[in-house]
């Protein structure tokens, strides 16, 4: 299985970093985890400026040190752009059997509340899409096709 991991650093992305985890150890899956700057970024945490991500560098090389730990190996990769897009874009060129995301919980969808990257991909998102928080995890099925 070829999983995606949306991962910003953030703490709501560590339910999906140990989602990702749990079922890479179920499956032995091959792992992505691709964080997103967003234009908008101006040296925060969510990547520093565009061009030049050093907080998304350090996020993604966390994560990867998280799951290598845990006797996971995994790839990394940093885009640019408006991160829903670049997620859905992603998947669609990686052709990922799964992705996993957090969610900040700005509104309920399945139960779980959703923050707007979520949702979007929850909407667009060419394969399933687990969406993790702290007390449960909820998969979504693509609502698009991808053909």
């Amino acid at each position: 299985m070829k999983i995606l991991l949306a991962f910003d650093g953030f703490d709501y992305s560590q339910p999906a970093l140990d989602e990702t985890a749990r079922l890479a150890r179920e499956d032995e899956a091959m792992i992505n985890i691709v964080s997103v700057v967003p234009p908008t970024a101006r040296g925060t945490k969510s990547g520093g400026h565009p061009g030049l991500p050093p907080h998304a560098r350090d996020d993604v090389a966390m994560a990867r040190a998280y799951l290598r730990d845990r006797g996971i190996a995994a790839d990394t990769k940093i885009r640019f752009g408006d991160p829903a897009d670049e997620l859905i874009e992603e998947a669609a060129e990686g052709k990922y059997d799964l992705a996993v995301a957090g969610s900040r919980g700005l509104s309920a969808i399945g139960g779980l509340l959703l923050g707007s990257v979520s949702r979007k991909l929850v909407k667009r998102m060419p394969c399933p899409v687990i969406v993790a928080g702290p007390k449960k995890s909820v998969r979504h099925e693509p609502a698009v096709t991808v053909g």
